[in-house]
């Protein structure tokens, strides 16, 4: 019997529920070995199997054995606040000694004593924040980590953009708060932890700065891994928009208002470069419109190099990040005067994003920094922004995982209950991760799914391709007839912000049933009030296909309107399709596809949370029956009972087991 297994044994003691599950002391005895050996494992465990207690007890043995840190990351917050919460308290109680658990969050999520004190003095704050000013300092005053998550008042954006952390222009150890500074008190905590919890993007945020974030680290797992190669390479992407640009101007110098740096600096000269750079990046800017070609609703990819200015944003920006650190070398950061420190700091911030971003145009101009895809997305209109974006980032994430990551770790452990697409394939999972040299294991899920759940495919829904106007009628009529079916309880999830606008019009004044639009109210706040209504309905967008744990009665059936494929005409899917045709590759099999079965996979998962979750998960597209991939895209979900009449549906949904009321447990 191996040390994990014999800790599994302790759980039915200390949990009177506890049920053993083969499956998941298999993930565990695979995670122990991987750390053991020094290797690198790849999981899929279907929901149900208990994966993070199959990956919290390994890691813990490691850590407490090792006196190392073991890094924990995931995507949502619900798992995060599960596993510090709830889990790791458990796996402390079954090992008998205490295993030190922190979240780790980016700096922006903290407040910062010294910009908080300013914005105080000064009464730099919104007129909204008069009646909250003092709560806010209560809590201030009280609380341990100083994280914006933890308060539970009313703060601004806008405040909260003027008291939180920013790594730029941070004292650090000059700083008068830097002893009982929130942020680096939360440090500390960090390099005492055994398991320190992330989320994806500060994980992938410590990648790309070199790894300056986080304490070191040589194991790691990562839980809800399916979506990390697409966090990892956004971490290194690079976005110019002219807005932002045009901000950090005006920070330097505001002529119209007389303020910014260079009022404090009383630099004639840098307000002249700054002056000078501000017409720069209009004339810019304007010549980037006339090289693209006119598309206000999306991304749009740029093939070669831009002429832009010929360089004259860049040269202006040169020269005043030249000016800024001439003018940086009158002042200290260790100086005793607080004014003088401020003074430093922003003048490296200001200098340092200067260069960053002659830099990035640069870039643009050239393009001549390895394999990467470029490309400009619309004008905001929300923001007002009069100009496109321009991004790029690395064509392949999985290069900077396998050069960059993977020489400084040990051991990774990537686990998900959606990484294999048909038949238990993980060989798309493996690509977006570099091939690394890794073992495998499929850990099948416990539930009941044959007869808890019902998976509705009818076959008389209109293609969008061959008529528009027939399909929306034929999802708006299937729609009202599911929800009017299960009394409600109901997600409603799209692939288009479009076509979820259409659908929630027709359906309203249709139903008495409450409906709830993530458009109109934001995820979180739908979500909330999707659990306080009695028999609502959700309709929902990409974040509600995953990460939502919502177990019982409360949410008995999901309808999946669309195919969840990527948009053909995506940057960086392009981009990488582009490359896999040259090489002989079918990027739809090999790309779009197996994508594609990934995020369905994810959408059914919303359904069945726990073996006595019960009801059904509808897909109303019928390229299910008409292309010859729809019987692999079935076959990878889960085996529900698979139904495509109406009357079959109305009768099996009625034979359901009603656990609630103590049948069939």
């Amino acid at each position: 019997m191996s040390r994990v297994e014999e800790q599994f044994k302790k759980l039915s003691k200390l949990w009177p529920d506890f049920e053993s599950r083969s499956g998941q002391i298999q993930m565990a005895n695979s995670v122990e070995q991987a750390f053991a050996s020094s290797e690198h494992l790849i999981v899929e465990a279907g929901t149900g199997v208990g994966k993070s207690l199959a990956y919290l007890i390994p890691a813990a043995i490691s850590a407490l054995e090792g006196e190392e840190i073991v890094v924990i990351s995931t995507e949502t917050k619900a798992l995060q606040d599960q596993l510090i919460r709830k889990d790791i308290p458990l796996v402390s109680q079954i090992l008998g000694q205490e295993v030190k658990a922190e979240i780790a969050m980016g700096a922006s999520n903290y407040v910062c004593k010294r910009k908080l004190g300013n914005v105080l003095t000064q009464g730099t704050f919104g007129p909204e924040m008069m009646e909250h000013l003092n709560s806010f300092k209560d809590w201030v005053s009280n609380s341990e980590s100083g994280r914006r998550q933890e308060y539970d008042g009313y703060a601004s954006p806008d405040f909260w953009s003027k008291v939180t952390r920013e790594a730029d222009s941070c004292l650090g150890r000059s700083c008068p708060n830097f002893s009982h500074s929130f942020y680096f008190l939360e440090r500390a905590k960090w390099q005492k932890s055994n398991l320190l919890i992330v989320n994806h993007s500060l994980l992938a945020a410590h990648i790309a700065s070199d790894f300056n974030i986080l304490p070191d680290f040589k194991k790691i797992v990562v839980d809800e891994a399916h979506n990390f190669p697409e966090v990892l390479g956004n971490a290194f992407r690079i976005e110019l928009s002219s807005l932002e640009i045009q901000k950090l101007l005006q920070g330097i110098w505001n002529s119209q208002k007389k303020s910014g740096l260079g009022a404090r600096l009383n630099s004639p000269k840098i307000n002249d470069l700054t002056n000078h750079a501000g017409e720069k990046l209009f004339l810019c800017f304007n010549k980037v419109v006339g090289e693209l070609p006119l598309n206000f609703y999306g991304s749009q990819r740029i093939r070669r190099p831009l002429k832009m200015d010929g360089g004259e944003l860049e040269a202006a920006l040169d020269s005043l990040q030249e000016a800024l650190l001439i003018e940086l070398k009158k002042y200290s950061k260790d100086s005793d005067e607080i004014e003088e420190k401020e003074i430093a700091m922003e003048l490296e911030m200001s200098s340092g994003r200067i260069g960053q971003i002659a830099e990035g145009l640069h870039l643009f101009r050239t393009m001549d920094e390895g394999e990467r895809v470029y490309w400009a997305d619309p004008p905001n209109t929300k923001t007002k922004e009069m100009f496109p974006k321009l991004l790029t980032q690395p064509l392949k994430s999985e290069t900077i995982l396998r050069e960059v990551l993977e020489p400084r770790t040990e051991s990774m452990v990537f686990t998900s209950a959606t990484l294999s697409t048909n038949k238990g394939d993980l060989s798309y999972f493996a690509d977006r991760i570099g091939r690394l040299p890794s073992r495998s294991k499929l850990v099948a899920s416990p539930f009941p799914y044959e007869k808890n759940a019902l998976l509705f495919l009818p076959k008389d829904i209109k293609d969008a391709t061959e008529s528009a106007e027939r399909n929306a009628a034929d999802l708006s009529r299937y729609i009202l007839k599911l929800i009017e079916l299960t009394k409600g309880g109901a997600f409603v999830l799209f692939t288009s912000n479009k076509s979820l606008n259409e659908i929630i019009e027709t359906i309203r004044p249709l139903t008495d049933l409450p409906i709830i639009s993530q458009l109109e109210m934001g995820p979180e706040a739908a979500k909330n009030r999707f659990l306080a209504e009695k028999d609502a309905v959700l309709f929902g967008v990409s974040s509600f296909w995953q990460g939502v744990d919502i177990r019982g009665d409360k949410l008995r059936s999901v309808i999946l309107t669309k195919l969840p494929f990527q948009p053909p005409n995506d940057p960086v899917l392009e981009a990488r399709s582009e490359k896999l045709k040259e090489k002989g590759g079918n990027p739809f099999k090999d790309l779009q596809l197996p994508y594609a079965t990934t995020v369905l996979k994810q959408g059914f998962g919303r359904l069945i949370r726990s073996e006595k979750d019960t009801g059904i998960v509808s897909l109303l597209d019928s390229r299910i029956w008409t292309k010859s991939y729809g019987t692999d895209l079935i076959n990878s979900l889960p085996p529900a009972k698979r139904v495509t009449e109406w009357n079959q549906l109305k009768l099996e949904y009625s034979k359901l087991p009603n656990y609630s009321s103590g049948e069939a447990v």
